[in-house]
C-alpha cells in the first residue's frame, strides 16, 4: 500500500506535511530518515506528487521528532519553516483571495486538502472572528505537536499574506505547556493553554483588510482543481457527494435537500445525520455552493442581480442581498463594485 492509496476513511494528512517536518529536524543537526523509516514512511515516495500519510503514521514522527531534537517547542521550528505550498494548493488559494476572511472561508471549504484528521469552522461573534479546530475523538492519533504546527503554520501564511507584523489577537490550545514563552514570542498575542478549544481568534477588522497578492481569477482555478481532487481523493465522503451535485445542478433550477437525498439513495433525514458525522450540514453545503456561484457572477458582471437572485434558488433580491451581507460582510452591490473599480 502506498502512501497515496489509503484505506478508505483512514485520516490522512498532505506527506508535505512530513517533508516540513524532516527539514526541521535536520535544522537541529540531525539525520531524519531513521525517524521516518520506524513509522514505515518511505521519504522518497513521499516526494510524488498528491502524496498522502496516514495520520497515525505521522503520530510516531511527530512524538519521535519532539524526543530526538530535545525540544518541547519543536512544532514551532516546523511553523518557521513553513511555505505557502506546504498547504498544496490551498494555501495559494488562500493567499489569491481578495481579504483574509474570504481566505478563511476558502480554508473551511478546503482544509481537508491538508488534513482530514481535524474539523476545521468559523465563527463570528461581538466583533471577532474565530477559527475553531476540533479533534473528532475517533481521531486520538492527532498529537498535541501536530496541532501546534498546523496552527501556527497557519499564522505563518497569514503573514504571507498580510505582513510579517501580522498577529492574531489570540491562540488558545487544549493541552497544557510547562514554558509558554516560545509560543509568546511566536505569536505574539495572546497565547492560552487548557483551554476549551483550539483556535485561532481575529479582530474583525484585521480579517477584512485587502491581501498583497490577491487574484480572484487565480483563486477560481484553484478553486476547480481543489473541488475535483477531493472529489476523487474523499469520493467515499457524503459532503463531497452533495456539493458536486449542487455545483451541477444549483443554477439549472431549484435544488431541495428531498431531491438530492434521494439521488444519493436515502432518505433526506439520513443524509442529515451523515453529513453531521461529517462535520457537515445540507444547508451549510448550500450556503457554500450559492456564495461560490454569487462571487463569480458578481465578479464576472455580466448578470443583473435579479438575474443572480434567480439563478441561486432565492426568493427575492433582499432575501439573496441579506444572505451574501451574512457570508461576506458586504453587499451585493459593493463587492461588484470593488471589481468594477478594479478594472478585474
Amino acid at each position: 500500500m502506498t502512501e497515496s492509496t489509503l484505506i478508505p476513511n483512514t485520516p490522512s494528512t498532505t506527506a508535505s506535511w512530513a517533508q516540513l517536518i524532516a527539514k526541521a529536524i535536520e535544522s537541529y543537526g540531525l539525520d531524519s530518515r531513521p525517524l521516518f523509516e520506524k513509522a514505515g514512511i518511505d521519504i522518497e515516495q513521499i516526494k510524488a506528487p498528491n502524496a498522502r500519510v496516514p495520520v497515525y503514521k505521522m503520530e510516531v514522527v511527530w512524538r519521535g521528532a519532539v524526543e530526538q531534537c530535545e525540544d518541547p517547542a519543536f512544532a514551532l521550528t516546523v511553523a518557521k519553516h513553513f511555505q505557502p505550498n506546504a498547504f498544496s494548493a490551498i494555501g495559494m488559494a488562500m493567499a489569491s483571495s481578495s481579504t483574509l476572511l474570504e481566505g478563511l472561508r476558502r480554508c473551511i471549504r478546503f482544509y481537508r486538502l491538508t488534513s482530514d484528521g481535524a474539523l476545521l469552522s468559523l465563527n463570528e461573534s461581538a466583533g471577532y472572528i474565530r477559527l475553531l479546530f476540533e479533534i473528532p475523538a475517533e481521531h486520538v492519533e492527532v498529537t498535541e505537536e501536530a496541532m501546534e504546527a498546523f496552527i501556527g503554520c497557519m499564522v505563518q501564511l497569514f503573514r504571507s499574506m498580510l505582513g510579517a507584523d501580522f498577529s492574531p489577537a489570540a491562540a488558545n490550545f487544549i493541552h497544557h505547556q510547562e514554558n509558554e514563552t516560545p509560543y509568546q514570542q511566536f505569536f505574539n498575542c495572546k497565547v492560552g493553554f487548557g483551554e476549551k478549544h483550539y483556535e485561532l481568534i481575529f479582530n474583525k477588522s484585521d480579517t477584512e483588510q485587502e491581501l498583497l497578492f490577491a487574484n480572484p481569477n487565480l483563486g477560481d482555478v484553484l478553486d476547480e482543481w481543489m473541488t475535483k481532487y477531493l472529489a476523487r481523493f474523499q469520493s467515499e465522503l457524503l459532503s463531497t457527494k452533495v456539493r458536486a451535485y449542487l455545483l451541477d445542478y444549483l443554477i439549472d433550477g431549484d435544488v431541495d435537500q428531498k431531491q438530492v437525498a434521494e439521488h444519493m439513495g436515502m432518505s433526506a433525514r439520513a443524509m442529515q445525520r451523515k453529513l453531521k458525522e461529517e462535520g457537515s450540514s445540507f444547508s451549510e453545503l448550500l450556503d457554500a455552493c450559492r456564495l461560490h456561484f454569487a462571487e463569480q457572477f458578481l465578479r464576472d458582471g455580466k448578470l443583473t442581480l435579479a438575474e443572480i437572485t434567480f439563478m441561486l434558488g432565492f426568493s427575492d433580491q433582499s432575501n439573496f442581498s441579506r444572505a451574501f451581507k451574512r457570508w461576506t460582510g458586504t453587499s451585493p452591490q459593493q463587492y461588484r463594485s470593488k471589481f468594477d473599480a478594479a478594472g478585474v
